[in-house]
């Protein structure tokens, strides 16, 4: 089966970010490294293309964050008018297990939320602008009973704005085979005022993917606007968000059914076990990747030294 194991995103200060995805969220340091050449071509970026890339991980087994930021072609900030309906990737969810100090340590770095936190289902929500990837992350309340040790943040989801939920529906559920969850299992429309969009009207698709759950959206109000005619991945927000597998064959299945939709990656990586496949659809930005685990030291999936502070 798939399941999500990675969320790509691009910042515009990458050392910031891991410092604050760090102190304030608990992710830990996975390592890095630079990128040029075919390494970075995957992503339909031009070989002259050059960045670095660095990997945070949680509690969550076979799961990734991926942190990009690319010097050639340089970084374009998302539009100043920018809103969390617009198209594409633009919000993730993380669960955290203190509520309180994680706001604390986003205050000593300036961030605050948007609007006060709420309560749903149990659980308090809040959620700020991502002020080096540019988009919306709402921080989620898990509570941890007196006898369970902590054990990190996790992803629960990541949410993207399209034109056409109907045509994202037949995507997600048809060609993918993915599962549909209620969509209340995450938000209900008065969640919109938590990242500034107050009496939005939209129609939510939530799909279940392994530990985490897939938000797709369609905004009528306000309309979502489509991303810039020459959107680059190297561009500021969220990149992607990567299907995988530890099985190849699974991802192969998976990538026909892709291919016969009509998609086609623009370039592919294989080798041994391994492959990964992207999507740069304006709407379907996805990286399809099969990886054995004895490559997740090296792909940044296993925790290493922490970061010198």
């Amino acid at each position: 089966m798939l399941r999500v194991i990675q969320v790509a995103l691009n910042t515009s200060d990458l050392a910031v970010s891991l410092r604050l995805y760090s102190e304030a969220f608990g992710f830990q340091n996975a390592g890095g490294q630079g990128l040029w050449g075919s390494a970075i071509g995957t992503q339909g970026l031009p070989p002259e293309s050059r960045g670095l890339v660095w990997w945070m991980v949680g509690r969550q087994t076979f799961f990734q964050l991926e942190f990009f930021h690319h010097s050639v072609p340089a970084q374009r900030p998302l539009p100043a008018d920018w809103r969390p309906s617009d198209h594409g990737w633009s919000q993730l969810g993380i669960v955290v297990e203190d509520f309180d100090r994680c706001f604390a340590a986003l205050k000593r770095h300036g961030v605050a939320a948007l609007t006060e936190p709420v309560d749903y289902q149990g659980q308090r929500r809040a959620a700020i602008r991502d002020p080096f990837v540019g988009v919306i992350v709402e921080i989620i309340e898990r509570a941890v009973a007196k006898d369970e040790a902590a054990k990190g943040p996790a992803i629960l989801y990541a949410r993207s704005s399209v034109s056409d939920l109907a045509s994202a529906r037949t995507f997600y559920t048809e060609v993918l085979g993915l599962g549909v969850a209620a969509a209340e299992v995450l938000h209900v429309p008065t969640h919109e005022a938590l990242w500034g969009l107050p009496g939005a009207q939209r129609e939510a698709l939530v799909v279940r993917v392994g530990e985490m759950y897939l938000e797709i959206v369609e905004y009528r109000a306000p309309v979502g606007r489509p991303r810039r005619k020459d959107y680059r991945a190297s561009d500021q927000g969220i990149v992607n968000v990567a299907l995988g597998s530890r099985a190849k064959a699974t991802v192969l299945s998976a990538l026909e059914r892709v291919r016969a939709a009509g998609y086609e990656p623009p370039k592919m990586f294989e080798g041994g076990d391994s492959i990964s496949g992207y999507i740069i659809d304006a709407e379907r930005e996805l990286e399809f990747a099969a990886l054995p685990e004895s490559l997740d030291a090296a792909s940044g999936f296993v925790a290493s030294n922490p970061f010198y502070t």
